[in-house]
């Protein structure tokens, strides 16, 4: 058999070879037209030809006897076809092939074969081939029929991974990757193929297991879980000790991915981790990611900006660090008109409440508190600020969560406003 497996191919080995084919029924009809395809010169046996076959003998493309099978036709021909409804007719032509040493190949029956055909994709720049050694032809024409379904797909990928070299974590580098908000489909590709390859993940409390999941399982992985940590968590590292975890992985030699939730330069303290490891020398990358506010937005149907609305959007960090003090922002200063993104702040919703208030802003403004955005356990609490703290309260709102402030978070985008109320309105999505 491994004489001929040439033949086991797409038939592109068959150009002007002489094919003799009995049988042009349905099945008979598609290994014709793979026969023609691929350049063959075929002769058809059959007493009953499909509209398909009769079309092409009519146009000359082959030549059609109509009739009975005879061994006499096998004259001079390289390779035999059978697909007729009648077994015993299948059995007589596969054994008068043999004896003449042509090689056969009889629909639907492997052990009356003497090679096997593939399921066969043709796409744009592919040729897919599928076979199950003749044990399950059914499998192989579903999984055929869901390749022609999906051909343009596949071409798109096959160009895209054509032009885009392999992506891979670099030995002795530390890769900081945004993971997005939460929802594994939100990753780049970049950040996914790092992280599939990476020898080591230190990696932040908020990233989901679905991401973490897709790591490779030989990868060490360390959580820095930096608000206290739970069961389950790992290592709980400090900033300084996230400093020296990837200095050491990668002088150790390991390839590292620094996954960190949202984006690592938007409160995500990727700058920090970047200059510590300029300072000692170790060749690191920033792979950008979704940051929460937009993808939160996203999945709350709340636009940043909007032409009727707000012109701005402006993040703020709701909390700073214990070692920073007192917080750097002038809430006096923030653009009443615009869009504020607040992060980090559902641990003092009412501090925030008064130090807007404070600032100007009008209780009438509507906020939208994007709880676990993007992941399935999504929450939306939308209000007035007049409300927020209580709202906030009697909502149970718990991080991650992000405080949208401004016109732009009344409602869907598409919905009117204009009367506003404390009273809380949650939404599950």
């Amino acid at each position: 058999m491994s004489a001929l497996r040439r033949y086991l191919p797409v038939f592109h080995d068959v150009h002007c070879a002489s094919v003799l084919v009995v049988g042009a029924g349905a099945v008979g009809t598609r290994k014709i037209e793979a026969l023609l395809a691929g350049g063959a010169r075929v002769t058809v046996v059959a007493k009953e030809f499909s509209p398909t076959v009769e079309e092409r003998a009519a146009r000359g493309d082959l030549t059609a006897l109509r009739g009975t099978f005879h061994p006499s036709q096998m004259e001079e021909t390289e390779l035999v076809f059978t697909a007729t409804p009648d077994r015993a007719l299948n059995r007589l032509v596969s054994a008068e092939a043999r004896r003449r040493r042509i090689p056969v190949n009889v629909a639907d029956a492997p052990e009356e074969c003497t090679f096997l055909l593939p399921a066969v994709v043709r796409g744009d720049g592919f040729t897919a081939a599928i076979s199950t050694g003749g044990k399950n032809p059914g499998a192989a024409k579903a999984l055929r029929e869901f390749l022609e379904e999906h051909r343009a797909e596949i071409s798109v990928r096959l160009e895209r991974g054509r032009r885009r070299k392999r992506i891979a974590a670099g030995p002795g580098k530390v890769h900081i990757v945004g993971a997005g908000p939460g929802d594994p489909d939100l990753l780049t590709i970049r950040a996914l193929g790092l992280l599939r390859s990476a020898d080591a993940v230190i990696y932040d409390y908020l990233v989901p297991a679905e991401i973490l999941s897709l790591a490779s399982g030989k990868a060490v992985k360390i959580c820095c879980a930096r608000r206290g940590g739970t069961a389950g968590h790992g290592a709980i590292l400090k900033q300084n000790a996230i400093h020296e975890a990837m200095v050491r992985l990668a002088r150790e030699g390991k390839s590292v991915v620094r996954l960190k939730s949202g984006d690592p330069l938007v409160f995500g303290r990727g700058g920090e981790e970047a200059e510590h490891l300029s300072r000692e020398g170790i060749p690191f990358e920033i792979v950008p990611g979704i940051t929460a506010a937009m993808g939160c937005a996203a999945a709350a149907v709340l636009p940043l900006t909007h032409r009727e609305r707000s012109s701005s959007v402006t993040f703020v960090a709701g909390h700073e660090t214990d070692e920073k003090g007192e917080s750097a922002v002038d809430w006096n200063l923030l653009p009443k008109d615009g869009t504020l993104a607040i992060y980090m702040g559902v641990g003092r919703v009412a501090a925030i409440a008064e130090d807007l208030a404070g600032a100007g802003f009008s209780p009438d403004t509507p906020f939208a508190i994007v709880e676990n955005g993007s992941r399935p356990e999504q929450r939306i609490v939308r209000g007035t600020l007049s409300g927020l703290s209580r709202i906030s309260v009697e909502s149970c709102v718990r991080s991650p969560a992000i405080l949208f402030v401004g016109r732009t978070a009344a409602s869907l985008p598409y919905e009117n406003f204009e009367e506003t109320s404390d009273e809380p309105v949650a939404q599950g999505v």
